[in-house]
């Protein structure tokens, strides 16, 4: 582990152990410990999602929510949720900004020191020999610029709501073929 790495994740654990996890989410020092992970530099995005699929049961007696037959927590339940909407709708935001269809271009959720990462991944795929095979039709930088730095979101489940705010990464991989 590199220097910066290091002071950057202690400084992280030393702000939670004291009391600090609002600071250390707010600047998000997991992300930036992160060589992997630039944070998004947009605008912030809110989005609010209604549940309504019949595999999705809230148990009132015990707050929890009941899908696919496995019970959880409703908090529990909605934070992943939350993670998994913001997932599947992050490029979209980026594609409205950008106002074109991104092609090469990935999301997903990470679980970093102080809980979940959106992330938006910029992928290069290359042959055997190291050639580019494809690439996105954006720059890194410019998706950079449009990949919002949080995504809140709002969870709805039979009139019980539970809202999150989400940083956003952004990563880069170049993925080699055959």
């Amino acid at each position: 582990m590199n220097r910066r790495k290091l002071l950057i994740a202690g400084g992280g654990t030393v702000g939670a152990l004291v009391g600090g996890t609002a600071v250390a989410s707010a600047t998000r020092a997991d992300i930036l410990a992160d060589d992997e992970l630039t944070q998004g530099e947009g605008e912030s995005e809110e989005m609010e999602n209604n549940i309504t699929r019949e595999s999705v049961e809230y148990l009132e007696s015990t707050n929890e929510v009941r899908e696919n037959g496995h019970a959880q927590s409703f908090k529990k339940w909605a934070r992943r949720e939350s993670a998994e909407i913001g997932a599947s709708e992050v490029v979209s935001v980026a594609e409205n900004r950008l106002d074109k269809q991104l092609e090469g271009v990935g999301s997903g959720v990470r679980y970093l020191i102080f809980g979940p990462v959106i992330t938006v991944d910029h992928y290069v795929t290359r042959d055997r020999d190291g050639s580019i095979e494809s690439e996105p039709n954006v720059t890194l930088e410019q998706l950079i610029s449009v990949t919002p730095q949080k995504m809140t979101i709002t969870v709805t489940v039979d009139g019980h709501t539970f809202t999150k705010g989400i940083p956003v990464g952004v990563g880069h991989s170049d993925v080699y073929q055959g």
